[in-house]
């Protein structure tokens, strides 16, 4: 046995490794750092094998991955990397033979879906790995062989069972939050850390300040004792509403005067403030549960003779936007910095809460 082949077999395990590793890390710059580590190692792999399809296959992913966490565009990203693909494939034909296309085309499979939904994004995803299983075997890439075959299952579990790394839903409860103890602000600050740029937080005090003008405004989602996310509105009065919705700058803060109290047989304004979610459990599953206990909450406060003429709120994460898109949010504008409004007018707030 060579002493490149069983060189080769370590490094993808190890690569390997710190792919599995990354899956448990919730901050999404640890996450991409030890993603980072693991694609070093498996283009170092092929490397070692002569395997230069799938150096230079890695060494694009890679590059597309770290500019979509960048920037955020991802057809933008998608288009601009297409011509290295096709370079990647004309020219590694020539030295590997027609098996130097399957990685190019896992690539362009790849970032292509993840301009899709999620389930077309686990969909590509399958194929192309399957494309990478392939070459594998062709070039002896065993180990990394292995580890693909692990990612299709794996996603054919998301795919046919609704549930990845932590998705047990039905475990999951929502309560509305009465008392906003500094502890449970913490927790929610956590929360905020994990999912949102630093310029978007609110302080402990800060949450506080406006829970006390708005009480019973969060919905908290739990699992047992342990708060993994929750939904803050607030009601606004409808010069506020108003005015977010014309202004083309993002608000940063809502002053104390633009808040208020639902009111029975008014015309009742909230502002979806933030979606929240610990990254496990992220998923359009998820999405649709919160908008279903959102959705009876709303249906609950309208039999009360709390009527809710409109509903608006500015997406920051992936999920936030998933959110507002599985509740039928139509989408109004973006923002510079990439925040998109939304909005349920009055009519489509009727559908909603009537919607089964």
């Amino acid at each position: 046995m060579e002493i490149n082949f069983v060189i080769a077999q370590l490094l993808a395990v190890v690569g390997w490794f710190f792919l599995i590793y990354s899956y448990y890390k919730e901050d999404i710059h640890e996450l991409l750092r030890m993603q980072i580590i693991a694609c070093s190692f498996e283009t170092a792999s092929y490397l070692v094998l002569g395997a230069y399809a799938g150096v230079f296959a890695c060494l694009l992913d890679l590059i597309k991955a770290v500019l979509y966490y960048k920037t955020d565009k991802k057809s933008a990203i998608f288009f601009a990397t297409l011509p290295l693909y096709i370079v990647l494939a004309v020219f590694t034909i020539q030295s590997e033979g027609p098996i130097a296309i399957l990685p190019a085309i896992g690539g362009v499979i790849d970032g292509f879906v993840l301009t899709r939904s999620k389930t077309t994004a686990t969909i590509g995803s399958i194929v192309a790995s399957t494309l990478w299983v392939i070459y594998d075997f062709v070039v002896l890439a065993y180990a990394a062989a292995a580890a693909d075959m692990v990612l299709i299952t794996s996603n054919f579990f998301v795919l046919f069972l609704g549930y990845s790394r932590i998705q047990h839903i039905d475990r999951l409860h929502v309560i509305k939050c009465q008392y906003l103890t500094r502890h449970l602000s913490i927790n929610i600050l956590n929360l905020d850390k994990k999912n949102y740029p630093a310029e978007y937080l609110w302080s402990i005090d800060q949450q506080r300040n406006i829970f006390k003008l708005n009480p019973d405004s969060i919905m908290l989602i739990r699992n047992k004792k342990h708060v993994i996310g929750y939904l803050n509105y607030l009601t606004v009065t409808e010069e506020a509403y108003r005015h977010i919705k014309r202004t083309k700058h993002f608000y940063r803060d809502i002053a104390p005067e633009f808040i208020t109290t639902m009111k029975r047989r008014h015309k009742n304004y909230l502002l979806i403030e933030s979606i929240c979610i610990n990254k496990s459990y992220d998923s359009e599953k998820m999405a649709n549960f919160i908008s279903h206990h959102f959705r009876t909450f709303l249906r609950n406060r309208h039999k009360q003779g709390y009527n809710v003429h409109g509903i608006i709120s500015v997406a920051i994460s992936d999920f936030e936007q998933e959110f507002l898109k599985s509740a039928n949010f139509a989408h109004i504008k973006d923002y510079e910095g990439g925040e998109a409004l939304y909005e349920l007018d009055d009519i489509a707030v009727s559908k909603y809460i009537k919607k089964n």
